[in-house]
């Protein structure tokens, strides 16, 4: 993938005339632009939101996900797995920013004639296949390589989730209810069922995918729904022992419920448009083909969020989605232990928690056995008893 992308962006700035170029058209038509100076959370793309918010989606990307952490489990040790995060954010941090410069060569190119307008293009998704068309058609097998490298990378992630998710669906949903183990050829069996499921079920999934709206936003806004919770869940964990178990589920429902309305309510703003987000002019004054314009073709939605009467929380930015989830998680936890009480911490192995706060949950406390893990809990249930 990254050769495909490189061989674009060279081909495409050596026909644009330069670096130069791209830049002047880039800035002439306010297209270099950070994130919004905005305390709002309802901004799209505030700063608050980007640092905040994007920090903690790409924490449980990185960190808590079932497809990273089974990635990690097949490193020799911690030093490794830290050498290949580093690696990791290294390598995505790159083609974030080659993805950003051939979004600006293709508007360098399609500046003064808009292809989404005119009809060239029916959809955002198939700009970029038509600016490598144009760009590097002339070169047998060169489009090709490009859209072999974006299926290979895709493909490569789908994969990687799917053999996850029946990874989880055998240990989680099979084992556990057999008497009996499974042999290897059973086992094996298994989960070439479920990932042929789990892929008719995302097959079958693309026609309602592609009417909502733009992909990252919409796999943030998905996976803040369970990722955000399950961020806090690794949080109270790591951070909190003395959260009982039925405390953190509380927790957990309360934010997953809480941000599934969110997001559907969401998604049901926007397909009826009483959602919609600023957007940029667009020119189509030297167009060299001919087209039929749109009446609102160049309608754009007001860039005040102020103005606006509505102030429901399914307005604010898609990448809060993952931080309300988490610190939903936790404040729900916190308050359901009014309820179910505290555990002693030394019930919890000192090694599962943060480092950071080993010594003030432990002090000179070392590990519990299994018998003294019994004699906390008996106490415990003792203390409870009249």
């Amino acid at each position: 993938m990254l050769g495909s992308m490189a061989t674009v962006i060279l081909k495409g700035t050596w026909d644009l005339g330069g670096l130069g170029v791209l830049i002047d058209r880039a800035v002439q038509y306010d297209r270099l632009v950070g994130p919004e100076m905005a305390f709002d959370p309802r901004a799209r793309m505030g700063v608050l939101a980007v640092l905040i918010g994007g920090t903690l989606f790409k924490l449980q990307a990185d960190g808590i996900s079932q497809p990273i952490v089974q990635r990690y489990l097949t490193l020799p040790n911690s030093r490794a797995v830290k050498h290949a995060l580093i690696l990791g954010i290294s390598g995505f941090v790159i083609i974030i920013m080659m993805c950003v410069y051939i979004g600006l060569l293709v508007f360098a190119e399609f500046y003064h004639c808009d292809p989404i307008t005119t009809g060239l293009a029916g959809a955002r998704d198939q700009v970029i296949p038509l600016y490598v068309l144009k760009s590097v058609g002339d070169f047998p097998g060169l489009v090709g390589l490009f859209v072999a490298g974006i299926f290979s990378a895709a493909l490569s992630s789908l994969s990687t989730a799917i053999n996850s998710l029946s990874g989880v669906v055998l240990a989680d949903f099979v084992e556990p209810y057999r008497k009996k183990p499974l042999t290897e050829r059973q086992t094996a069996f298994v989960l070439r069922g479920v990932v042929v499921l789990f892929g008719l079920i995302s097959m079958a999934s693309v026609p309602i995918v592609q009417r909502l709206g733009l992909v990252m936003q919409l796999s943030t806004t998905v996976a803040g729904i369970t990722c955000g919770p399950l961020l806090g869940a690794f949080s109270v964990g790591m951070l909190m022992p003395f959260i009982k178990t039925e405390s953190l589920l509380v927790g957990m429902s309360g934010a997953s419920c809480l941000i599934a309305y969110i997001v559907i309510r969401a998604q049901m703003a926007i397909y009826n448009g009483t959602l919609t987000f600023p957007s940029k002019p667009v020119s189509v004054e030297d167009c060299d083909y001919s087209f039929d314009l749109p009446d609102n073709w160049n309608v754009t939605t007001p860039a005040s969020l102020g103005e606006s009467g509505s102030h429901g929380i399914h307005e604010i930015s898609f990448l809060w989605y993952t931080a309300v989830g988490s610190v939903g998680s936790i404040l729900g936890a916190l308050l359901a232990t009014l309820y179910f009480g505290r555990q002693d911490p030394r019930a919890v192995d000192r090694e599962l928690i943060s480092p950071v706060l080993r010594s003030y949950w432990y002090g000179e406390y070392k590990r519990v056995s299994s018998d003294e893990k019994k004699c906390v809990a008996l106490g415990q249930v003792e203390a409870k008893m009249p």
